[in-house]
């Protein structure tokens, strides 16, 4: 009926409205986060005396904002459907070191000791690395936030049949019966736990459950009551084949010296939030790039016609002109057709990515940025020519 076809419309189109604002809201909350989580990288990494402690309390409370706009996110994408996974076969001991690489701060703050019992091999699965780590930080932050100081977390993982079988064990506050049934749906929380610091929104766990069920596996949360700890029981599908991709270095080797020479490589920064565009043309130049900020298209297309960069960092929500149209711009200057562009920005789902490949940026870096993963993309600068810089 006429009536029903409205009524389906008007649905379609509160969803779309929807989708559209949670990603207007993760791109507004990540921008200010971008210039706070470099400028404190930088401090940390020049060695600064008299603030260690502020600076590591502010650090981890940016890191945790980060956490909350990418599980809102994130719980967004997968209820849509939107999330892809990146399969490979993969031992679950690759999943357990970086899940707990992505959880050791918290299980440190809290004083917590973390007992992991898993093979290095035998227990392979089909499978998104970075996903699978995901929902194995996200179980273990759970226990940690839900375990006094001083308790015991134990991950270990077996093979069951054609499974693989990993259990996340603490020995916190327990799960009641009436919440059992309900602790995989969305913001569901504890009551007597929402006053806690490390809280969040109650969006850990119903990630954890699509992701698990992306996956072909099965997720069950046990315990006998409050006060008795909780146990967590992740199924997967375990992997036929023998060919099992993994990675000897977990964790990149942090920046540990800061040099005032530059490489000969020129890159330039253009963003319109200038404590953005600040911190991370210095953090380049720590690394040691020579830099030039701009702050709108126009002002890029004349820094960049005078300093020739090898690349530019391009934020998208530009004024006057947007970061696509300046890439554009950017290489039909003489000289730079081939300068290499990273767009950054707040927007960071599948679309927004596949959007800034077919303008032609090279790689598309998510506010913040970590100052690993920015050396990783302007590393490749070094010993090439300007003509054939390559990230």
């Amino acid at each position: 009926t006429e009536t029903l076809r409205q009524a389906e419309q008007a649905a379609e189109a509160a969803s779309r409205a929807k989708d559209e604002f949670m990603a207007m809201l993760g791109h507004e909350l990540r921008n200010p986060l971008s210039p706070m989580l470099t400028a404190l990288q930088l401090m940390r990494l020049r060695g600064t005396d008299g603030s260690e402690r502020e600076r590591t309390v502010i650090e981890r409370q940016v890191n945790h904002l980060t956490r909350l706009v990418d599980d809102l996110l994130d719980v967004s994408r997968i209820a849509r459907g939107k999330v892809e996974l990146k399969r490979e076969v993969i031992e679950i001991a690759e999943i357990v070191a970086r899940a707990v690489e992505m959880s050791s701060a918290l299980l440190e703050q809290r004083i917590q000791t973390l007992i992991v019992k898993v093979p290095r091999r035998g227990l392979p699965v089909d499978g998104d690395l970075t996903r699978l780590s995901q929902v194995v930080s996200n179980l273990l932050t759970n226990a940690s936030k839900y375990t006094p100081q001083g308790g015991h977390i134990t991950v270990h993982a077996v093979g069951e049949g054609d499974d693989v079988v990993l259990r996340v064990v603490d020995t916190g506050i327990g799960i009641s019966a009436d919440m059992l049934p309900r602790v995989f749906d969305l913001f569901t929380q504890e009551r007597q736990a929402i006053d806690r610091a490390q809280g969040g929104l109650g969006l850990g766990l119903t990630i954890v459950r699509n992701l698990v069920e992306r996956h072909g596996g099965t997720v069950a949360a046990l315990s006998e009551g409050l006060d008795r700890g909780s146990e967590f029981v992740v199924r997967l599908p375990k992997a036929v084949t023998d060919r099992v991709t993994t990675d000897a270095c977990l964790v990149e080797e942090r920046l540990s010296t800061v040099t005032g020479q530059t490489n000969g490589r020129r890159v330039v920064v253009v963003d319109d939030n200038e404590d953005a565009a600040s911190m991370l043309a210095v953090a380049l130049t720590t690394i040691g790039y020579e830099t030039r900020v701009a702050h709108d298209g126009p002002q890029a297309l004349d820094v960049c016609g005078q300093f020739a960069p090898h690349a530019a960092f391009l934020d998208i929500g530009l004024p006057v002109m947007d970061g696509y149209e300046l890439a554009g711009r950017l290489r039909e200057l003489p000289g730079l057709e081939r300068i290499r562009l990273v767009a950054i920005t707040g927007y960071g789902q599948d679309s927004d990515k596949q959007r800034s490949m077919a303008a032609g940026f090279d790689h598309h870096l998510v506010k913040p940025i970590d100052l690993d993963v920015l050396r990783t993309v302007v590393s490749g600068l070094d010993g090439e020519t300007p003509d054939s810089a390559d990230l």
